[in-house]
């Protein structure tokens, strides 16, 4: 089995991320970067159609049965490897399903650094995107969510705070959410699935959803996006980008999501459930201390647009300075009286 074109192989063999194509049935690469081959020291024609698991130090993620059967679309995971050398490395895994089947035949395994950010060598996340982030508490009840909801489901951000997580989900994807829940809760690491989630005008709409568990709080960490559905992966190297794309914005969502958990949630800055996910990604970083021009780096934004988000933020919250909004995100100052969504939607423009 190849990955489409000689043109879509080539672009997945130029990746500057180790990353390889694995056929789930039989675990066999079936394309790997040139970042991988020299990652590994071994020979390409060595690594084409040998089994995967066999460079692994112990047994693969749990996980792996579940992509394999279609209950989830990916997931990540720490894994120890073994190099040309006779030595191990430790690597931070994701792995996604590569194809439009369910169940998948082909996954995508993409190395990365573990670090904070963007993922280098996958394609910049674009900041038009709709992406919804949110966490859930210990009693599975919504008590943040970004204001992109409102594009995604047709909802106000108000109406899904304090609202069961899984009540809007179709009763025929609860198994496969439960399934993932369960094994993100496990491992501490997140998971993908594909779920239709119904909208404010009764309709269901495909979503892409990313989980992970806070930890001792019992809650949920999730990204939500709309979902590509479709028969077949297009042959059309564009389109290969594009998946990888999708690949990256959940990495970059899912790192920064530590961060957001621990703002105000909308119960105590009713405010708060304006804001974006891209706002709130950066209003995260900045409470912890980022710079404005390293967060632009990671998020692969101009400066400009960083500072257009935080005007949007100011607006939002009623802040003049970034002082004022880190003084009031901390509770340190009370925060200003509430502005009327409409008046704030009347002087917001987009920031692109």
């Amino acid at each position: 089995m190849t990955v489409g074109t000689v043109a879509a192989s080539t672009q997945v063999r130029e990746a500057s991320l180790p990353i390889a194509i694995v056929k789930l049935a039989s675990r066999a690469l079936v394309e790997v970067s040139d970042a991988l081959v020299a990652l590994l020291g071994s020979d390409r024609n060595d690594l084409l159609g040998s089994d995967a698991t066999r460079y692994l130090v112990g047994e693969p993620s749990a996980a792996l049965p579940l992509l394999s059967t279609g209950k989830i679309l990916g997931y990540e995971a720490r894994a120890t490897i073994r190099d040309g050398h006779e030595g191990s490395l430790e690597v931070h895994l994701w792995v996604h399903a590569f194809d439009g089947r369910r169940p998948p035949e082909l996954a995508l395994i993409v190395i990365d650094d573990d670090s904070e950010g963007r993922v280098p060598g996958l394609p910049p996340v674009a900041d038009d995107g709709v992406v919804v982030l949110g966490t859930v508490d210990a009693e599975w009840r919504v008590e943040r969510v970004t204001a992109d909801v409102t594009t995604l489901l047709g909802y106000e951000p108000a109406e899904v705070v304090g609202t069961a997580f899984l009540a809007a989900l179709h009763p025929g994807d609860v198994a496969e959410m439960l399934s993932g829940l369960a094994h993100a809760v496990r491992t501490g690491r997140s998971v993908v699935v594909r779920l239709r989630l119904r909208g404010r005008d009764g309709d269901w709409r495909w979503c892409r959803a990313c989980v992970a568990s806070m930890g001792d709080s019992g809650g949920l960490a999730f990204v939500l996006c709309p979902a590509v559905v479709h028969g077949e992966l297009s042959d059309d190297p564009i389109q290969l980008k594009e998946h990888l794309r999708r690949i990256a914005s959940e990495i970059q969502a899912m790192r920064l999501l530590p961060q957001t958990r621990e703002l105000p949630s909308a119960r105590e800055l009713p405010a708060m459930h304006r804001l974006t996910a891209r706002e709130l990604q950066i209003v995260g970083a900045l409470s912890k201390g980022r710079r404005s021009s390293d967060i632009a780096k990671e998020l692969c934004l101009a400066p400009s647009t960083v500072r257009n988000h935080l005007a949007s933020v100011y607006r939002k919250l009623g802040v003049r300075s970034q002082i004022e909004m880190l003084a009031v995100l901390r509770g340190e100052a009370a925060p200003p009286p509430t502005v009327p969504r409409q008046f704030d939607q009347q002087r917001s423009t987009p920031a692109h």
